[in-house]
């Protein structure tokens, strides 16, 4: 049975996918934290795995409503893609949590909330932004997702947006304001910015970024030669930078670094580092990088409760990461595939209906 996706020329996206993915899981098992001044900078900068996932997000959103036949198709598939395998995970945490068997997460015990049904329903229903108290409380990652969602929903009617690098600037400068106005607010309120951080207007101008790097690989295709070695050198470089150096903006170069692979990267410009994007193993973890992004808090949770590994480091690292990508692949089998197919079909059959 063949697990991993297959896009064409964009499948070194997949690899990103398990790039950012395993960032994440290295910030939350603290990976390399033990390894000096370097082994902490590249633990902490995993927690820009998920500005890279924003900004694949963007490109995404992009390609697949241009491919669309109408908006209710597109939202439809989008939204099959990823809310059957987070309804059951948000059913399995609270189930977990409920059990009475293990300590309660982080942010849980730190807002004093708990894993009721209200807890449950405002995360199923995409709203937990408007609630920082549980936005992050049941998997530990999901504060995220509805802000997927959000973007799913309103990116369509703003893509002109991102068509060309004025108006993305603008987008992007004028939601970093808007996301300095708001937390500044939001601190003189409630004595915290999390309202904002975990909300959507947070995270806007990752998804332009991602908007334009779609638009700008459709115009810059017939570009080659040392231009484009130029700026995936540089992209390069600037990762090995933000991921080395602990330094104020290295979420933004991250971000940009992103994007700049996602205009130039193709098997005919840079065939070594999409062979290498492509690699097998890479594309596994990439496709089932929704998976393991959703499992493997709740694995690192309970393995530290019950002593089964240290708080962090490589072991952690090692094996939660393995456990997270069994079950990963478990929950991508039987429930993201399946669900993702479901959705497929049912596009098609409307298609054909209307045709």
């Amino acid at each position: 049975m063949q697990i991993t996706r297959v896009y064409g020329d964009t499948d070194f996206i997949t690899g990103l996918r398990a790039i950012a993915a395993t960032m994440v899981v290295i910030i939350h098992t603290g990976a390399f934290s033990e390894l000096g001044l370097l082994g902490q900078s590249i633990t902490l900068a995993g927690k820009y795995g998920v500005d890279i996932f924003f900004v694949i997000s963007g490109f995404t959103i992009a390609k697949t409503f241009g491919e669309a036949t109408s908006y209710r198709h597109y939202l439809f598939r989008r939204l099959m893609r990823i809310v059957p395998l987070y309804w059951m995970m948000l059913v399995v945490a609270t189930l977990l949590w409920r059990s009475g068997q293990f300590t309660l997460p982080y942010w849980m015990q730190f807002y004093d909330v708990g894993p009721d049904f209200y807890n449950l329903i405002v995360h199923m229903t995409m709203l937990s932004y408007l609630d920082y108290r549980i936005a992050n409380s049941l998997l530990g990652v999901e504060w995220s997702i509805p802000i997927e969602v959000f973007w799913y929903v309103v990116m369509p009617t703003v893509l002109f947006l991102g068509r060309t690098i004025p108006r993305t600037l603008l987008a992007v400068i004028g939601f970093l304001l808007l996301t300095a106005i708001l937390s500044y607010i939001s601190k003189e309120i409630f004595g915290t910015s999390r309202p904002i951080s975990w909300s959507p207007v947070a995270s806007g101008h990752l998804f332009f970024i991602g908007v334009l790097a779609f638009y700008l690989r459709q115009k810059l295709e017939g570009v080659e030669g040392r231009q484009v070695t130029f700026w995936i050198a540089g992209a390069l470089v600037g990762y090995g930078v933000a991921m080395a150096l602990d330094f104020g903006g290295r979420d933004a170069l991250i971000a940009v670094a992103t994007a700049i692979l996602i205009v130039f990267v193709t098997p005919a410009r840079a065939g070594w580092l999409t062979k290498a994007l492509t690699a097998r193993p890479m594309l596994f973890v990439g496709s089932v990088s929704y998976s393991l992004y959703l499992t493997h808090l709740l694995v690192t949770h309970v393995l530290t409760d019950l002593q089964l590994v240290p708080q962090a480091g490589l072991v952690t690292f090692a094996v939660v990461l393995a456990i997270s990508l069994a079950l990963s692949t478990l929950t991508y089998v039987m429930v993201e595939r399946p669900t993702n197919e479901l959705g497929r079909r049912i596009v098609r059959k409307r298609e054909m209906a209307q045709a």
